[in-house]
C-alpha cells in the first residue's frame, strides 16, 4: 500500500506549499482537510473530526494540534507539527508510541517572532504608540517628562531559553547594540555545548554557534534563576517551553528582583502560564520606580483566549496580541519546507530535523 500523508491545518489549501511535498516525495498520497475554526481551542484543533477511512490509511500526519489515538491510525508512523511548542499535546498516547516519530517546526517561526519582539520594544522605548495618538488627534506634540524616549543601544537583555527564537532575538539585539545574556536549564560552558546542531535554522538567521551572548547562566532552581534576574536587566524575553517546572517560573519574588533598579520591560512569546498572571498585573499597576515593571508585551496569556473582562487588557503600559507573533506566509513556507525535507530524509533512512525525543522539559524552544 502507498504511503499516505494527511495535512490538517486551520488554513486554506496552499497548492504552492503542497507542491513542495509532492516534489520531495512524488510517491506519496496526500489528503488535505481544513480545520474548521471553533470559538475555543481553534489554534490547537482539539475538536477536529477525521473520517475513519482516512485515519486508518494514513502513514504520516501534518497538524497543528490534532492527533489521533494510535488505534485509530494503525499505519501512522510519522507526525509533523506546524508549531514549535507542543505542551498542548504532550500528554497524548502518540508520544509514548515507539513506532511513531514526531517532529516540530522549530526554527520556522524564529524570524517572525523576533520581528514582533523588536516591534513592541521599539514602540515602547521610542514612544511610537504615543506619537500615533498625537497623529490621531492632529497634535504636534513635544517630548517631556511624561514621554521619555530611549534608544535600545546600550541596554541589557536577558533571554530565558536559547532555542531558535531566542537565538534570532539575540542576533537582532546584537545588531542594535544590546548586550545579551541568556539562561538555560543545562550548562553551555563549551563551544560545542553552545552550538545548535539539531534544529532547522533559516540560512543567515539566528546564532547557530552561540557566540552572541556575553554571558551564559544556567540552573534548575529558583535561586539559579533569581541570580540571573539580578544581572541589571533592562529587558527580559521569555522564549522557553511550558512544562511543570516552568509553570509560574516568573512570580512575585522574581519580578521584585528583576525590577530592583528602575523597572524592567517583560516580553513573553512562550506560554502565558510561565508568568503568574496576578503578580504580573500587580507589578504593572505599581509601575517603574515603585518596584514594578515599566511595561510588558504579551503574545501569549493565561488563559487563552484572554477573557474580555480580564484586567490585563487595561493594565498600564501593556501590549497584548492574540498569540499571532509567528503567523506570516514565510513562517508557513518554512514549516512545509521542514516537512518536505524530513519526508525526503525518511525515504533515505536518514536522521530527521527537529525530532522530539520526549515531551520537552528544557529551556529551549517554543511557539
Amino acid at each position: 500500500m502507498p504511503e499516505h500523508l494527511l495535512v490538517t491545518l486551520p488554513s486554506p489549501r496552499l497548492e504552492d506549499l503542497l507542491e513542495k511535498i509532492r516534489v520531495a516525495r512524488p510517491d506519496l498520497k496526500i489528503s488535505f482537510i481544513r480545520h474548521e475554526v471553533y470559538p475555543t481551542d481553534a489554534f490547537f484543533q482539539r475538536d477536529m473530526v477525521i473520517p475513519d477511512d482516512i485515519l486508518s490509511d494514513i502513514t504520516a500526519l501534518f497538524t497543528m494540534g490534532y492527533v489521533p489515538k494510535p488505534a485509530q491510525a494503525p499505519r501512522l508512523r510519522y507526525i509533523h507539527f506546524n508549531v514549535s511548542g507542543i505542551d498542548h499535546v504532550a500528554h497524548e498516547e502518540v508520544f509514548r508510541d515507539p513506532n511513531i516519530t514526531i517532529t516540530t517546526s522549530t526554527g520556522a517561526p524564529a524570524i517572525a517572532v523576533a520581528e514582533w519582539v523588536f516591534g513592541v520594544l521599539l514602540a515602547h522605548y521610542r514612544q511610537l504608540f504615543t506619537f500615533k495618538e498625537w497623529q490621531n488627534n492632529s497634535t504636534w506634540g513635544r517630548l517631556g517628562a511624561n514621554t521619555p524616549t530611549s534608544s535600545l543601544d546600550g541596554k541589557r537583555m536577558g533571554i530565558v531559553g536559547y532555542g531558535t527564537i531566542g537565538r534570532q532575538v539575540a542576533r537582532v539585539a546584537q545588531a542594535l547594540g544590546i548586550d545579551v545574556v541568556v539562561y538555560t536549564s543545562k550548562p553551555r560552558m563549551t563551544a560545542a555545548e553552545r552550538r545548535d546542531n539539531n534544529s532547522f535554522v533559516q540560512s543567515g538567521s539566528g546564532d547557530p554557534d552561540g557566540t552572541v551572548p556575553s554571558q551564559y547562566f544556567h540552573g534548575q532552581t529558583k535561586a539559579d534563576f533569581q541570580h540571573f534576574l539580578s544581572q541589571d536587566l533592562d529587558i527580559l524575553v521569555l522564549a522557553l517551553p511550558l512544562t511543570p517546572a516552568t509553570r509560574h517560573l516568573v512570580g512575585e519574588d522574581e519580578l521584585r528582583i528583576l525590577n530592583g533598579k528602575a523597572g524592567a520591560y517583560l516580553v513573553n512569546v512562550s506560554r502565558g502560564a510561565i508568568v503568574d498572571r496576578d503578580v504580573l498585573l500587580e507589578s504593572l499597576q505599581k509601575g517603574a520606580g515603585n518596584g514594578g515593571l515599566q511595561g510588558a508585551a504579551l503574545d501569549v496569556t493565561d488563559p487563552e483566549p484572554l477573557p474580555s473582562d480580564s484586567e490585563l487588557w487595561t493594565a498600564p503600559n501593556i501590549f497584548i496580541s492574540p498569540h499571532i507573533s509567528s503567523i506570516t506566509p514565510q513562517t508557513a513556507g518554512r514549516s512545509y519546507a521542514i516537512l518536505a525535507e524530513n519526508l525526503k530524509r525518511q525515504a533515505r533512512g536518514e536522521n530527521l530535523l527537529n525530532v522530539v525525543k520526549a515531551p520537552e522539559s528544557s529551556l529551549s524552544n517554543t511557539n
